[in-house]
């Protein structure tokens, strides 16, 4: 009798550890896929953030550019009518 009572605390404590363990487990694995997306987030910020720079030096050297053509195309049709009175 002794020996069966030995044997069901045992199991019991066997399942009992094996609930813990199993819980803690999962606790330390959702803390992990935390701070991996963390990281994946403050990753993807930096990204967003050169990405946003770039664009505005971009779309700086598009007004430049813009203006040019229309310095251009000025000195175009003035030069073109120059040539039309000769």
């Amino acid at each position: 009798m002794d020996n069966l009572w030995m044997f069901i605390s045992s199991a019991l404590t066997g399942i009992a550890g094996w609930a813990v363990g199993r819980r803690k487990s999962a606790a330390e694995t959702d803390n992990i896929v935390l701070t991996n997306l963390e990281s994946s987030v403050n990753l993807y910020k930096i990204i967003i953030d050169n990405l946003r720079d770039e664009i505005q030096l971009l779309n700086g050297k598009m007004e430049q550019m813009e203006k040019k053509i229309d310095e251009l195309t000025t000195e175009n049709k003035k030069l073109r009518t120059l040539l039309k009175e000769k």
